[in-house]
C-alpha cells in the first residue's frame, strides 16, 4: 500500500491534474499584437500597452517583469508598434495606455481593469482566459498547442472594440 502511494505522489507531481499555466511565450505576444490590429480603427505608430499586474502576487509581479523584457523597446505588428508599460492594478484608472495586456493572478481586482477600458473605451488582452469568461478582459489567446483567440462580445461592446468581419470569422466568441 505504502508503495501504491509513493507510486501515486509521483504521477501527481509528474504529470499535474490541475491546468499549470505555463510562461508566456514570444509566440503568445506575436498574436496578441497581431489580433489588436484587427481591431475596425486599428491604432497606428507607438501605442503604449499597459502591462496590468498586481504587485502583492509574485506570479503576477514576474509574469508583467518576464513581459516587458520580452517586448523590449517595442513589439512591431503590422503598422503599430506596442510600446509596454507596466501598470499596477491600483493605478489602472489613471495610466495613459492605447491597449491593456492582463497578466495572470490579478483575481477579483480585475475588475478595475474593465471599469478602466470600458472608461478609456480600450481593448484588454491576455492569456487568463478565465478573466475574459468574466467579462474583465476583452481578448483572450492561447497559442500551443494551436491559435486560439477568444472574444468576450459584451466586453468588447463595453470598451468599445469592435474587429473586422475577416477576423471574427476566425475567432470564438463568448
Amino acid at each position: 500500500m505504502k508503495n501504491r502511494t509513493k507510486a501515486l505522489m509521483a504521477f501527481a507531481i509528474a504529470f499535474p491534474l490541475s491546468d499549470a499555466r505555463a510562461d508566456v511565450t514570444p509566440k503568445d505576444l506575436q498574436v496578441m499584437a497581431r489580433a489588436l490590429g484587427f481591431t475596425e480603427k486599428p491604432a497606428t505608430g507607438d501605442v503604449v500597452i499597459g502591462i496590468v499586474y498586481a504587485p502583492g502576487n509574485p506570479q503576477s509581479a514576474k509574469e508583467a517583469d518576464d513581459l516587458q523584457k520580452l517586448m523590449g523597446d517595442g513589439l512591431k505588428a503590422g503598422a503599430m508598434v506596442l510600446k509596454p508599460k507596466l501598470v499596477k492594478i491600483d493605478e489602472v484608472a489613471g495610466a495613459d495606455a492605447g491597449a491593456f495586456l492582463l497578466t495572470e493572478g490579478v483575481g477579483a481586482d480585475a475588475s478595475k481593469l474593465a471599469a478602466a477600458t470600458k472608461a478609456k473605451q480600450k481593448p484588454c488582452v491576455t492569456t487568463d482566459i478565465a478573466q475574459v469568461q468574466s467579462g474583465a478582459c476583452v481578448m483572450g489567446i492561447k497559442s500551443e498547442p494551436k491559435v486560439e483567440i477568444i472574444v468576450n462580445k459584451a466586453a468588447a461592446a463595453d470598451s468599445g472594440v469592435s474587429f473586422a468581419a475577416s477576423f471574427r470569422m476566425m475567432i470564438t466568441e463568448l
